[in-house]
């Protein structure tokens, strides 16, 4: 059995994420100043729960690596 990760995140495995990011999100929102680092990994994760909530990936999703030449 191999140990490579699927090409595809099921929506549970979304339902995860989206849950371990507002959880982080919520640790963040408890202290009064975050550092710089802190606060960009913020915004990033904030941009990535926003897509993570959208509607397109209810049944899950396809991953792929960007080719040497930037397409998807």
């Amino acid at each position: 059995m191999s140990d490579r990760p699927s090409p595809q995140l099921s929506a549970d495995e979304i339902a995860v994420l989206k849950f371990a990011a507002h959880r982080q999100l919520a640790r963040w929102a408890q202290k009064r100043e975050l550092q710089p680092r802190q606060r960009a990994k913020r915004t990033t994760l904030v941009r990535a729960v926003r897509t993570l909530e959208d509607k397109a990936l209810v049944d899950g999703c396809e991953l792929r690596v960007p080719d040497a030449e930037g397409e998807h």
